[in-house]
């Protein structure tokens, strides 16, 4: 009792030397207090582990082609995938990072380190994830793990701190789709979802995939109460919507007008103009995109492991690609959204854990010659229970429109990515998985619940370690060729 007694007046004590005004301007902003600290201390982890620059600075140059009146470079710039159309070099993605970044291409022309504005964005994209989970999670404590999860436990780490063309696009697009989401679910902004959501496609366009998510979640404003005797179009109220497709088309103009200036079509011709040297490479044996394609995705989204050595440094990322589960862990939790029912859930984990742990040990038996695990298997049978765990959460979340709509905008982003000829090498983990990543983050809220638990947070720490080992191995010890071993290979 005494113990107690002094536990109470310490805490009494310490709570009396804080203003009242004061605890409830904490109350009141702390919300924009994490979102500032989370920005201050992903700016300086991502910094303090990120490269000093990045050779392939596209965006930068195409920044500084714009500033100059031209769309292309008049001539070739070693180490970057660009077009060439009539002596013209023209930068394969889309020219939104390029945009942005024009204020401070104006100031420092080419020395703008592109590496340090994707450090920028990810710091920002930080605060706003932030912003996104404190509308859907009121403890404190959620908030600060699901947001950390994000920034440090998906491969948006690696992206954000590396800066290289590729990734560039990856870290602006996230941004952009998280203002979307923000602009969807806190504020209900048909018209800014839509602008937000046009700006991730002229970033990356697998993004506009996700355009079900915004009307589905938006549909508490375009579709009206059911009345009885009251048909299904007249319950329509358009003005939403048009506001929605307004901001996104937007963009899809912009992005018709910039094709046809470089291609004589509105339609982005850049993945069926890439140089001979590409296209002949033998992962293009059907073309840029063909559905024979998906295997070669599912096997790098759920397949691909680390490449095992017996020398130091024993566990290295393979530039091929990491299966998302090995490198966060975490996201598991979005198969269980929407499921209550217990047996449901043992039975689902059971399938998780025996699946992920036969992929890992099979991995393990071909560094050791453990022939008994390393038998052949026919393609994509081992991946069975990923491919069952999606209709089971789907079917376990149907009444569940938030579920609903993050599938909706999951599925068709990751079959057209599926259908493209790479699976995005070199990389760190499946760089591709962050056109969807956003979704898949809330399904993983979802799937934990508003309590998080000893093993939630156990798997949130995974997920972080995971990646933190990608970033350090890549970034900090291969570039420096550390105690001169090899940190990464295919």
């Amino acid at each position: 009792m005494a113990e107690g007694t002094m536990r109470e007046r310490a805490i009494a004590l310490w709570e009396g030397l804080w203003p009242a005004a004061l605890k409830s301007a904490i109350v009141r902003y702390r919300t924009w207090i994490l979102a500032t600290a989370f920005f201050v201390a992903t700016f300086l982890i991502y910094r303090a582990l990120s490269p000093d620059a990045t050779p392939y600075n596209n965006f930068v140059r195409l920044g500084d082609a714009f500033l100059h009146g031209r769309i292309y470079f008049p001539e070739d710039v070693p180490y970057l995938e660009l077009i060439i159309i009539d002596g013209r070099y023209y930068v394969i993605p889309p020219p939104w990072p390029a945009i942005i970044m024009l204020p401070g291409v104006l100031l420092y022309g080419l020395a703008l380190n592109q590496t340090l504005v994707s450090v920028v964005i990810g710091a920002i994209n930080a605060s706003t994830v932030t912003a996104v989970v404190s509308s859907l999670r009121a403890k404190l404590s959620a908030q600060f793990w699901f947001t950390v999860l994000l920034v440090f436990g998906t491969v948006y780490f690696y992206a954000a701190t590396d800066g290289g063309v590729w990734f560039f696009s990856h870290t602006v697009a996230v941004l952009f789709v998280f203002f979307a989401i923000y602009a969807t679910l806190v504020k209900k902004w048909p018209l800014v979802a839509g602008l937000c959501l046009g700006a991730a496609y002229w970033t990356r366009q697998p993004t506009i995939l996700a355009l079900p998510f915004f009307v589905i979640m938006l549909s508490d404003r375009w579709l009206l109460p059911a009345e009885e005797g009251k048909p299904l179009w007249k319950r329509v109220n358009p003005e939403p919507l048009l506001r929605l497709g307004i901001g996104l088309g937007f963009f899809v103009v912009l992005s018709f007008i910039y094709n046809y200036m470089r291609f004589s079509t509105p339609l982005d011709a850049s993945q069926h103009r890439l140089p001979e040297r590409v296209l002949a490479q033998p992962w293009f044996n059907h073309g840029p995109f063909d559905y024979r394609y998906i295997p070669r995705h599912t096997q790098a989204m759920f397949e691909f492991m680390p490449i095992l050595k017996k020398e130091a440094p024993y566990i290295l990322p393979s530039w091929a690609g990491t299966a998302i589960w090995f490198t966060s862990p975490a996201l598991l939790y979005a198969f269980f959204a929407g499921v209550k029912d217990k047996l449901a859930i043992v039975f689902g984990g059971v399938l998780l854990a025996v699946t992920c742990s036969f992929i890992m040990l099979r991995q393990v038996g071909g560094l050791y010659g453990w022939d008994w695990i390393t038998f052949d298997i026919p393609s994509q049978i081992n991946l069975f229970p990923f491919f069952f765990m999606i209709p089971f959460a789907i079917y376990f979340g149907r009444h569940d429109k938030f579920i609903l709509a993050c599938w909706s905008a999951i599925l068709p982003i990751a079959l057209m990515l599926g259908s493209f000829a790479g699976t995005g090498f070199s990389q760190f983990g499946y760089r591709f998985s962050l056109d969807f990543m956003p979704f898949l983050f809330l399904l993983t809220m979802k799937g934990m619940g508003t309590d998080l638990k000893w093993h939630h947070k156990l798997f949130i720490v995974l997920s972080v370690v995971g990646n933190l080992w990608g970033v350090l191995w890549i970034h900090q010890f291969e570039m420096s060729h550390y105690l001169d071993l090899t940190w990464v290979q295919f």
